[in-house]
């Protein structure tokens, strides 16, 4: 389960996630859903429905995508997870039809919450506000999403798999004590920040970019496109309070990120 702490940063950095990752009702749809829905398959220029008995995922898929996960969590960001009671794994799909549907259940959850005073009313705005939002995100990314997910009362992991293709697209981690977004900020220069994300880049290979060149600088984020292949871009996450990279996102799902950030005042 997601602390109120937890809670409240990926809300208020407006990370894409159900409110299943957000308040621990992981258990109840995905891999542990009872009944099997209607999927919805996207192709990369049409985001018309094609429909087909697999939107449970499957034990196996499930494992897959808990190795990757595992994988890449050690990869970019030096983080090793050790399952146990309180702290497990989960994942679920992520596309128009399977987010139309949960958002009854979505909205009972936050306005539970909210009436139990667990979350507060500006939680509670934003996490209504972002269930509508989900779908604006997938249906703007052309794909679903399979999100994967670790968290509990200290940390919160999120991991966005194209639907399609199976590769990462998105990676956000929280943790309690670090990612405070708080007044105690480092006073970090334009170079430093921008320094931070590129050599986070270079070092990863993130995006497949070799010439990072910085498009846009705003809050926590940073955009950037390879200076000989504009089509190679990313999205490099800082954490404002320690100066260390917290997310990342490539190709279309940095690109919706970057219009929707340039277009907000």
């Amino acid at each position: 389960m997601c602390s109120k702490k937890i809670t409240a940063v990926l809300l208020a950095v407006g990370v894409v996630a159900s409110t299943s990752a957000l308040f621990s009702q992981i258990n109840i749809k995905g891999a542990l859903a009872d009944t099997i829905k209607q999927n919805v398959v996207y192709t990369k220029d049409d985001t018309q429905a094609v429909s087909q008995d697999n939107d449970k995922i499957s034990s196996a898929d499930e494992k897959v995508y808990k190795e990757k996960s595992l994988d890449i969590l050690k990869k970019y960001f030096n983080i090793s997870v050790e399952e146990n009671e309180n702290f497990k794994f989960s994942a679920e799909k992520m596309n128009e039809k399977t987010l139309d549907e949960e958002k009854p259940e979505e909205r009972k959850e936050t306005q539970d919450l909210y009436d139990k005073n667990e979350i507060s009313k500006e939680q509670y705005d934003k996490q209504m506000d972002n269930i509508d939002k989900n779908t604006e995100q997938v249906e703007k990314l052309k794909h679903g999403m399979i999100q994967a997910a670790w968290a509990d009362d200290n940390r919160c992991y999120i991991i966005d798999f194209n639907e399609n293709t199976k590769e990462v697209e998105f990676v956000f981690v929280s943790d309690e004590n670090d990612f405070k977004q708080s007044d105690t900020k480092l006073k970090l220069s334009e170079d430093e920040f921008k320094n931070i994300a590129e050599n986070f880049i270079k070092n990863n290979k993130i995006a497949g970019i070799d010439n990072p060149k910085c498009i846009l600088a705003k809050g926590w984020r940073a955009f950037y496109q390879d200076e000989n292949d504009p089509n190679k871009k990313a999205e490099i996450g800082i954490d404002l309070s320690t100066g260390k990279v917290v997310s990342f996102a490539i190709n279309s799902y940095a690109d919706v990120d970057y219009n929707e950030v340039l277009n907000t005042k």
